[in-house]
């Protein structure tokens, strides 16, 4: 039901449109009685005029008061095509249950009433038509049948009313009876996102392609670029209507009928959606609360084929049931649906299933996920669905940002049929009761904070167990496995701390590990039995027995701890033979000294006081003049 006008981003109140639904047992009177009030025959379809009887849905507009329309759904009675009603009977504000009078209660009104208890319709009249070929006794009949077959139902206190489309009796008392129950009908919320059940797809020669639907939430106006589902094509709207009236945008409680240029007819079928939401995606799961009427004998046991019925879509499906469980007649559980078809459905759509073979109606429900992961219905995801079915809009955000990690943007998707103000009012309640907090975009519980904290500094130690050389693990390694925003943290709030390009636990060093301990004692002990004329590194470090993979790392660290100083590519001398070489090199005073008087008086060969002297001149502990090197200041 709509009652929205749209100006900027501003919303007034209009004229306030409720979608009624006629419903009841074939040949009692329903398409008749549209035309009755509307003066418009719903039976569009060559075939329903010759045979006199609906098959498929039929619309007509009737008003009601000066400020409320109805927007009627005519379908159909006979059993043949329930599937056909269930493509209608979604939309319903408002049910017109129509009960012959000469006839009473049949098979479909029942099946009828059960269909629409399980969609969730809580507001209906009882028209008792065809009261003309009734008898006052047989009127009293007819009503007392109703009383008793819509007891316990939402239809128990429903207004009842006798009426015929022949005399015109009752007719005006029931206009003023729908006016009356329209009111109470909660306005739609024209805030959410478009979404709109397509029911008919059509072309119109000049103009292109046309869908048809009720739109169940949200606004739309020539121009906007919207989604259809389940194909995922963008489509822009080109022109509208309701009724065959040119309107400048049609919103929410409203039949609708979209100009679709650029897309083919036969690419659309019903059952597709018509959406705004970038979010809103067709899948071949649904997580689901589901019920088996009473009235029913059959069980539905796990795996069992269904049809099942969603907005204007029906497909097959398989039922999944935690354990392998049984759902006997009035009994209910939490379900995984596997569909054939991919759907596009709503957390909180109402669906009805049938068997697959005889077609049956059995029940029905309420869809909890439509885009659960994949894999089983385990424990975890039970409770998700408790939490879905029972608790408010922040206790499900604050359940999702409690088992993953994700954005803001994220946890904004999984929700995309609610409105921008009951996803913010969602967002500030959970904020202010630090149920979550923010961590750069992302939106996280406490809990699932403290988990994945406790993940990264695992993560962190495992790096220093099997590297215990390096200072720290590699940051652009660590951003692999964890957002950026959650290391930052963790090195403002200490739990970390950053080496140059690493991270690391707090007071880690490599050179307190028990591997550098005894690794540099024993290769510092072969360089400082060398002297000056040390072996180059290799044999340094094959002599010692250093493992290959940490020849590199433990060199770099004696050097820059200052136990080793590297002369040449691959020679180093330990701290007291380099310090030696620097005394001699000093002690020549202004005079300099070649590399002849150091090899002399180190006892050397010409490679090693080469190697020495080169690095005390790239060191700027001295300057060369020709072949003397002179010491620059205290070397």
């Amino acid at each position: 039901m709509s009652g929205c006008r749209c100006r900027g981003e501003s919303w007034v109140r209009a004229m306030k449109t409720v979608l009624i639904v006629t419903a009841g047992h074939v040949d009692h009177g329903k398409t008749a009685l549209i035309q009755s009030l509307t003066g418009v025959n719903t039976d569009r379809l060559e075939e329903e005029q010759r045979r006199g009887m609906t098959i498929d849905l039929g619309f007509a507009p009737l008003d009601l008061d000066d400020d409320i329309r109805a927007d009627l759904i005519d379908v159909p009675g006979h059993a043949h095509y329930v599937k056909n009603m269930l493509a209608g009977a979604g939309a319903a504000d408002l049910v017109l249950m129509v009960v012959a009078a000469d006839e009473g209660v049949m098979p479909q009104t029942r099946e009828h009433l059960a269909i629409l208890s399980l969609l969730g319709v809580q507001r209906g009249v009882v028209a008792l038509t065809k009261c003309d070929l009734a008898d006052p006794e047989t009127r009293m009949l007819a009503q007392a049948d109703a009383v008793e077959a819509f007891a316990g139902s939402f239809l128990e206190r429903a207004p009842m009313i006798f009426v015929s489309s022949v005399t015109g009796e009752g007719l005006d008392d029931l206009r003023a009876l729908l006016a009356r129950k329209a009111r109470e009908v909660e306005f739609r919320r024209a805030d959410r996102p478009f979404f709109m059940p397509l029911d008919r797809v059509f072309t119109v020669k000049g103009f292109g392609t046309v869908v048809t639907g009720t739109v169940l939430d949200g606004h739309a106006a020539p121009g906007d670029l919207l989604t259809l589902q389940p194909s995922g094509e963008a489509v822009r709207a080109r022109s509208m209507q309701s009724f065959g009236k040119a309107v400048e945008y049609v919103s929410a409680g409203q039949r609708a009928a979209i100009n679709l240029p650029g897309i083919p007819a036969k690419q659309i079928e019903r059952g597709f959606v018509l959406t705004a939401s970038a979010y809103c995606r067709a899948g071949m799961l649904l997580d689901v609360r589901l019920y088996t009427l009473p009235s029913q004998p059959r069980v539905i046991t796990h795996n069992t084929r269904l049809h099942l019925s969603v907005g204007t879509a029906c497909v097959v499906c398989r039922v999944s049931l935690p354990g392998g469980g049984t759902i006997r007649p009035g009994e209910s559980a939490y379900a995984r649906m596997r569909l054939e078809t991919p759907v596009a459905a709503r957390f909180g759509d109402r669906f009805v299933v049938r068997f697959y073979s005889p077609v049956e109606t059995v029940g029905g429900g309420v869809v909890l996920d439509s885009a659960p992961r994949f894999g089983k219905l385990s424990a975890a995801g039970l409770a998700r669905l408790q939490i879905r079915e029972n608790g408010s809009l922040a206790d499900c955000i604050a359940d999702e940002a409690s088992r993953a990690l994700l954005t803001e943007q994220d946890l904004h998707a999984l929700f995309w049929e609610q409105s921008e103000n009951q996803w913010q009012a969602a967002r500030n309640e959970l904020f202010a009761a630090k149920r979550i907090l923010k961590l750069g975009s992302y939106m996280l519980s406490q809990t699932l904070y403290g988990s994945r904290l406790h993940a990264l500094i695992l993560a962190v130690e495992e790096w220093h167990t099997a590297h215990p050389l390096d200072e720290g693990i590699p940051l652009p390694m660590l951003r692999e496995r964890f957002p950026e925003a959650l290391i930052d943290a963790a090195i403002r709030s200490g739990a970390l701390t950053r080496q140059g390009n690493t991270a690391a636990l707090p007071g880690f060093s490599p050179y307190k590990t028990p591997l550098y301990m005894e690794l540099s004692a024993r290769l510092t002990d072969i360089y400082e039995a060398a002297g000056c004329t040390p072996p180059e590194d290799t044999a340094a470090l094959e002599s010692a027995g250093i493992p290959t993979a940490v020849r590199a790392r433990l060199l770099d660290l004696l050097c820059k701890r200052g136990a080793l100083v590297r002369a040449a590519p691959a020679l180093c001398f330990s701290q007291s033979a380099y310090m030696a070489a620097r005394a001699i090199a000093r002690a020549a005073g202004p005079a300099g000294i070649t590399l002849a008087g150091l090899r002399d008086a180190l006892g050397i060969s010409r490679k090693y006081a080469q190697a020495l002297l080169e690095h005390f001149d790239a060191a700027g502990l001295t300057v060369r003049d020709g072949d003397t090197h002179i010491p620059k200041g205290d070397i």
